[in-house]
């Protein structure tokens, strides 16, 4: 029988390898389509609007029903049938209505299977960090392999292969015990958490906000730039091998730094890596910026589901785990809305805004830390 672990492990598989198409090459496909740089950012950022409604519920449905399981697995299949239908898409208005319902049950699924798997960590024997990382393992994967799509089968194929990986996470997550926790009671969350978390999720949300610019428009960029469908998901893929390297070592980093110091240091790594971006560098340079993605997206994923392990109780992990995604929701929507048209204008300068916005959530975090100290 194969051991639980090894099931939730796949389980991320099947979900990243979607997002690892998604995140590079849905905007390469939109200009493809024929749509320009103002109607991208509006194209992306629709489904981060959509989630901000409708993401904090998709915790609290996991928690209410105590059936985490069978929520992935529903969550998952709703995502390829709306996928699906923004290929169908006949106009622009259609399209952004088709990604933002895909986004109201796709996005949900990532904090509900991190609550789940926090949960289970104990009862299992699961080491959270070594689990996550086989997610970012399957991101690479599905870089490269959209990347050699995009080149070989321009169109629609990159689509196709989103819906394979939605349908892919559900059967994996037909194996998966259910969590057996109980349901979340009726209480509000708000004004039962203490300082030291509700700023440490606001760091968590600038930091994660300041990657909206690189996902809006750095493969876009890269194109431009002569750079293959290949070497764009190879640059992506070398991100998420640095992001998945320390993944491998998040659980003696995370008890080592704590969580509010692992997002302060993915905030001063968004300085490093967004200001030099800024200055548009020569393309030997984007592997080891790409590389700096340990620091902006690991440190700060793994400390934010870490502080929120930290403080939840029993019962309520899948809402303040939806709770801290919605915040990045918030963070990367606002970013990308306002680098459509600073991008029009500066380029690749737009990078400066995305250097400061990290910068803050830096601050933020040391913030946290200080305030955790005096909780203590």
């Amino acid at each position: 029988m194969i051991a639980q672990r090894h099931i939730i492990a796949s389980v991320y598989v099947g979900l990243f390898f979607g997002v690892g198409i998604y995140l590079p090459f849905l905007p390469v496909w939109l200009a493809g389509r024929g749509y320009d740089a103002a109607f991208i950012a509006v194209a992306l950022s629709v489904p981060l609007l959509a989630r901000l409604c409708t993401q904090p519920l998709g915790g609290l449905i996991a928690d209410r029903t105590g059936r985490p399981r069978l929520t992935v697995i529903l969550y998952s299949l709703a995502s390829a049938l709306c996928f699906v239908a923004v290929l169908a898409a006949p106009g622009p208005w259609t399209l952004l209505a088709a990604l933002g319902l895909a986004s109201v049950f796709w996005q949900p699924t990532l904090p509900v299977l991190d609550a789940y798997t926090v949960a289970r960590r104990r009862a299992i024997g699961l080491d959270y960090g070594r689990t996550r990382l086989w997610g970012s393992v399957s991101f690479i994967g599905g870089n490269v392999t959209g990347g050699l799509m995009l080149g070989a089968f321009p169109g629609d194929g990159v689509i196709w292969l989103i819906v394979a990986g939605c349908l892919a996470c559900a059967l994996l997550a037909l194996p998966l015990e259910e969590a057996a926790t109980p349901a979340g009671g009726r209480e509000t969350v708000g004004g039962r958490l203490p300082a030291a978390l509700l700023v440490g999720l606001g760091a968590a949300a600038m930091v994660q906000g300041a990657h909206g610019v690189l996902y809006a428009f750095s493969s876009l960029h890269w194109q431009s730039q002569g750079l293959s469908g290949g070497i764009i998901g190879t640059l992506w893929a070398v991100g998420v091998m640095a992001e998945a390297a320390l993944f491998r070592f998040g659980t003696r980093l995370t008890a080592r730094l704590g969580p509010a110091r692992l997002i302060a240091l993915g905030g001063v790594s968004g300085v490093v890596r967004f200001a030099a971006m800024g200055f548009d560098p020569p393309s030997f340079l984007l592997v080891p910026l790409q590389m700096l993605h340990a620091g902006t997206f690991a440190c700060t994923y793994l400390g934010t589901v870490e502080l929120v392990a930290r403080h939840a109780p029993a019962g309520r992990g899948a809402s303040l785990q939806a709770l801290a995604t919605w915040g990045g929701t918030i963070g990367v929507a606002l970013t990308t809305l306002i680098a459509g048209p600073l991008w029009e204008r500066a380029g690749a300068a737009t990078f400066f805004l995305a250097a400061g916005v990290g910068g803050a959530g830096a601050v933020l975090a040391f913030l946290a830390h200080r305030l955790q100290a005096r909780e203590n």
